[in-house]
């Protein structure tokens, strides 16, 4: 398969530079605690980030306007279409879960690990938010040309079942 007959994703969500309003962060607060995270960990519109992402100095979740997919774009890769809620579980559960490991931050195996991570023990997702982080993980080591076996979790959050 050529890079050009395999969907990549496009960034199609909202843009970074985009200013969350009160109603969204309201949103987006409703969100993280129905996720059972720590509100005190997010930071809404910070400027010294260009998107959504866990800073380890800081110990925050920069939120910004890249936060919400662009559901107009078009585009069928499962990162570009998750949810707002999917991607602070991606920030909170997996790459916040996992700060001060040997594994480089932005390594796709640190991608890879904080979508599965989340799917797998963040509360109160839906079956979407939990495919669409599941096929992102997929994504990330199959960009790295890097072939994953489906375990158990994996197959069942894809297929529904585990006995294949």
């Amino acid at each position: 398969m050529t890079a050009k007959s395999r969907e990549m994703a496009r960034g199609l969500r909202k843009p970074p530079q985009m200013i969350l309003s009160e109603a969204q962060i309201a949103e987006l607060k409703q969100d993280i605690a129905a996720i059972g995270a720590d509100l005190r960990v997010f930071v809404f519109n910070y400027a010294r980030v260009f998107g959504t992402s866990y800073v380890p100095e800081y110990d925050i979740i920069a939120v910004k306007g890249n936060i919400f997919p662009d559901t107009e774009s078009g585009s069928t890769h499962p990162r570009d279409l998750m949810s707002a809620r999917a991607v602070l579980a991606h920030e909170y559960y997996g790459h916040r879960t996992y700060q001060n490991t040997p594994v480089p931050i932005d390594d796709w195996r640190d991608e890879f690990r904080a979508s599965y991570t989340a799917a797998k023990i963040t509360p109160n997702l839906t079956e979407e938010d939990r495919r669409y982080l599941i096929l992102d993980a997929l994504a990330r080591a199959a960009e790295e040309g890097v072939s994953i076996r489906h375990n158990n979790f994996i197959r069942s959050v894809l297929y529904g079942y585990t006995n294949i």
